[in-house]
C-alpha cells in the first residue's frame, strides 16, 4: 500500500467524507491507530473543502479517543470562516462502533491563507545540525532509529516514509541552562533527535503534499520525553498525544526531495510533556513546526521519576 492510499479520502456527501484504506499503527509498541494518520486524513478531507487559492497554515486539534486499525475514518468538516484571506475549517475525525454508534476520536481547526503579494519581512531559524540538508550525505545516516534499541516502534510508517537518523557529533548537547532561581526545576534535556526523511512515491498535489508531512510530524513526539531522559518506552503506564499545532510556514512543499527534521522536548510536569518537532528543507528554510502536549504517567513502581 502507499501513503498516498493510506492518507487518501472519498466524498460521501457535502462535509463527510471517509478514509478510503483503514489507518495505520505506529509500529509494535502500539496498538491503536498512528495519530499522524488521523490527522493526514482531517488535513485531506479539509483541503477538499477549501478553493484552490488557499493554502494550510495552521492546524490545532485534541485528540479525544483513540482510533483503532479495524476500519476506517470519517470525517465531518464544517465551514467557519470564508473570506477573501482566509478560510477556517473545523474537522471530527469518528469511527463507527461495533454497535452501531459514532465515536469522537479527534477535533481539530484548520485555517487556510492566500498566498499574499508582499511580506514585511522574510526570516527562518537555522537547525542545529552542524550541515545543511544539501549536505547531508551518507557518512552522517545511521540506521532509523526503529531498527536500533527501539526495534519496531516505527516499524508501520517505515512503509510509508523513507527516513535517515543523523549523527552529527552530539552538537546539540552544548550551552544548557541553568534557572539561576533555587526553587526552580531542572532544565529540560538538552538532547535533539534529527533525522533525515522523505516521501518516496509521487504526490499529486498540496492536499497529497501537506497530509503527508502531517503524517510525518506527528512521528515520535509524545516518545521523546521519555527517550530524551533516558527511559525505556516499556517503562510509562501512559504515552500519548493529548493535543497538538502543526504550523506550515512555505508553499510549494516537495516532500520527495530530503527534509531535515529536529525533535526536543521543551518543559514536563503533572503527568504531561510539551515537545516541538521543526522541519526544514533542502535549501535551510524552516517549513513547518508541530508542537505537542502528551500525556506521561509512570509505572506504578518507578514513582515520579518519569
Amino acid at each position: 500500500m502507499s501513503l498516498k492510499q493510506q492518507i487518501a479520502v472519498e466524498p460521501l456527501r457535502p462535509g463527510y467524507f471517509c478514509s478510503v484504506k483503514n489507518p495505520t499503527r505506529l509500529g509494535a509498541l502500539s496498538e491503536y491507530v498512528f495519530g499522524g494518520n488521523t490527522i493526514a486524513v482531517a488535513v485531506n478531507a479539509a483541503y477538499q473543502t477549501v478553493s484552490d487559492t488557499h493554502h494550510l497554515y495552521s492546524l490545532c486539534g485534541h485528540f479525544i479517543r483513540p482510533a483503532t486499525t479495524d476500519r476506517k475514518l470519517f470525517c465531518h468538516v464544517e465551514s467557519i470562516r470564508d473570506s477573501k484571506s482566509f478560510q477556517t475549517r473545523q474537522i471530527r475525525v469518528s469511527q463507527v462502533t461495533d454497535q452501531g454508534s459514532t465515536k469522537l476520536c479527534l477535533i481539530a481547526l484548520a485555517d487556510f491563507h492566500i498566498e499574499e503579494p508582499y511580506s514585511a519581512v522574510t526570516y527562518s531559524i537555522p537547525p542545529e545540525t552542524e550541515c545543511a540538508p544539501t549536505t547531508l550525505c551518507g557518512k552522517y545516516f545511521i540506521p532509523s532509529p526503529g531498527t536500533s534499541k527501539d526495534c519496531d516502534l516505527y516499524r508501520d510508517i517505515e512503509r510509508f516514509v523513507d527516513m535517515r537518523f543523523i549523527h552529527d557529533n552530539d552538537t546539540s548537547q552544548k550551552n544548557q541552562k541553568q534557572n539561576p532561581r533555587l526553587d526552580s526545576p531542572p532544565p529540560s534535556p538538552s538532547a535533539i533527535t534529527k533525522e533525515m526523511f522523505r516521501v518516496p512515491e509521487p504526490l499529486d498535489n498540496e492536499a497529497e503534499q501537506i497530509s503527508a508531512l502531517a503524517f510525518y510530524a506527528d512521528k515520535g513526539l509524545a516518545y521523546i520525553p521519555a527517550i530524551h531522559n533516558g527511559y525505556d518506552l516499556w517503562q510509562a503506564s501512559a504515552c500519548a498525544t493529548l493535543e497538538f499545532s502543526l504550523r506550515i510556514l512555505v508553499h510549494g512543499l516537495n516532500l520527495g526531495k530530503w527534509h531535515m527534521a529536529e525533535q526536543r522536548t521543551l518543559a514536563a510536569g503533572n503527568a504531561r510533556a510539551f515537545s516541538e518537532g521543526r522541519i526544514w528543507n533542502g535549501d535551510g528554510h524552516l517549513v513547518a513546526s508541530m508542537t505537542q502536549q502528551t500525556i506521561l504517567r509512570p509505572n506504578a513502581e518507578l514513582g515520579a521519576r518519569l
